[in-house]
């Protein structure tokens, strides 16, 4: 099938029960485009949008082992599909449609912070894996941006990070932003047919993160599926540094002083911890003046230790950031100086409003020393206090109104205490310090025990429009509307 472009978006109908397809798309004879995709002849269940910006005024064939009619069933339109849905998170980022996982390229520039994404444009479920973009200035609101990057020969577009090269280390001028990333060869029909495997590469960002121009290899094909680069500066050493998962529980380390070629220093094993690394310093709250290194994976499993620009040393055992299993696959940002922020991706089923997959409202990270040991502790952004509307005080059960809250809840023993939103039941057994509860559409995200214990777990999704239920052994309740 071949359409003119005479407007920017493609709708592609689908349905949740029809078998998956693979299309490919071509301008000119040469392929841009391989998605696997639900297509339907009948009535969608949701209706995804191709952007071809791009290509207007050209010819683009549509190739695909299925009937002519069918293929028909995609249209040209001006905007996207309307993405409006009553129960969408209002204080948590959701893709305007389809499945997101990872945050990707996380960096802070000319005072805007972006939040780059793995994403499925094209369904609900894991696949086609793109870079989606956001932005926003205060780490609460975001703005949908265009696609950053789509998938090509070399393969799909697994995750990576950003780096803003003030210096001009890399040579594409002063304040480019630098984004690595892993292209998954054998993840799409297009890059298994050249044998591709994992490899790691670069794009830049010469117009502040809107566009992203891909520039090619920076390290070749390993060991398995090696992915997930994660670049920072380490001052002591005088060099780049690159985190990178190689495959199993293997993990190594590369240093670069331009930013493009890479030397190995180091490879290490953690049992039990597996992809999406990340290595940052921490300061310890409760003393001064001391800090330690957190090597981190994605399941939050982390270990704390020494960092000498070459080797980490790990000095604690594996330890667990997160009192459940839904966050994953943080990454801290770039680019921002005297704190610590990561945002991780919520692993929620809900597809209802043709959107998956949630993140978190972005996290402060430090360390406290506790009984046990040094601990990971979390507080969200100082941004979400400049957020909060009206407080209310209240006893032990409260209607929501719709929209987002910040409650804490003040105890007066150390017993374990749960708490129930809607139908949702939270279990908090250290009780000891005020609890924090963070409550939007199809998420609840709680803090204890000053931070260090931290969990999220997946809502109905109009829990805004539920009641809150807190013990008679809770001594204060103060609700915060967040706006």
């Amino acid at each position: 099938m071949i359409i003119h472009l005479t407007e920017k978006y493609l709708w592609i109908p689908t349905s949740k029960t029809s078998d998956e397809i693979k299309l490919h798309f071509y301008v000119d004879g040469k392929k841009i485009q391989e998605i696997d995709v639900r297509l339907t002849d009948s009535e969608p269940d949701f209706t995804f949008a191709m952007e071809l910006g791009g290509y207007l005024g050209r010819d683009i064939e549509i190739k695909g082992d299925i009937p002519e009619k069918l293929l028909e069933r995609i249209s040209l339109h001006a905007a996207k599909p309307e993405s409006l849905y009553r129960y969408r998170p209002k204080i948590h980022f959701t893709a305007e449609a389809g499945w997101i996982n990872d945050p990707n390229g996380l960096v802070f520039a000319d005072d805007i912070y972006h939040l780059y994404y793995q994403w499925n444009p094209y369904g609900t479920e894991w696949g086609n894996m793109h870079w989606g973009h956001a932005v926003s200035k205060d780490l609460i609101t975001w703005t949908h941006e265009n696609t950053a990057l789509t998938p090509d020969e070399y393969g799909t577009v697994y995750s990576g990070c950003g780096w803003p090269d003030k210096e001009n280390a890399a040579g594409f001028g002063e304040n480019t932003l630098l984004f690595y990333y892993t292209a998954s060869g054998g993840r799409n029909l297009w890059s298994l047919d050249r044998g591709n495997l994992h490899t790691q590469r670069l794009a830049v960002s010469t117009d502040g993160g809107a566009t992203l121009q891909k520039k090619g290899l920076v390290l070749d094909h390993i060991t398995g599926e090696n992915r997930d680069p994660k670049v920072f500066w380490h001052e002591e050493s005088g060099a780049y540094v690159m985190m990178l998962y190689l495959d199993g529980n293997e993990f190594a380390i590369y240093r670069s002083k331009d930013l493009l070629h890479w030397e190995e220093s180091s490879r290490f094993s953690a049992e039990g911890m597996w992809e999406c690394p990340d290595l940052f310093e921490l300061n310890i709250d409760n003393k001064p003046g001391e800090k330690k290194w957190v090597f981190w994976s994605a399941d939050g499993y982390y270990r704390i230790g020494s960092f000498d620009g070459f080797r980490f040393t790990p000095e604690s055992d594996v330890l667990s950031a997160y009192d459940t299993k839904l966050p994953y696959a943080a990454q801290t940002y770039a680019g921002v100086e005297g704190r610590t922020i990561s945002i991780a991706w919520y692993r929620t089923k809900n597809d209802k409003g043709g959107f998956r997959g949630m993140m978190s409202i972005p996290m402060e990270l430090s360390l406290l020393s506790v009984s046990e040991g040094l601990r990971i502790r979390f507080k969200h952004v100082s941004e979400l206090a400049e957020n909060l509307d009206t407080v209310e005080v209240i006893k032990s059960e409260y209607k929501l109104n719709g929209r987002p809250v910040a409650v804490v809840i003040k105890y007066n023993n150390n017993m374990p205490a749960v708490i129930k939103a809607g139908d949702t039941e939270i279990r908090i057994d250290n009780t000891e310090k005020p609890v924090t509860l963070i409550l939007d559409h199809g998420i609840a995200e709680y803090f204890a025990a000053d931070g260090t214990i931290y969990g999220a777990v997946e809502t109905e999704e109009d829990i805004l429009y539920k009641k809150l239920t807190v013990g008679e052994e809770a001594e204060k309740i103060a609700v915060f509307t967040i706006v």
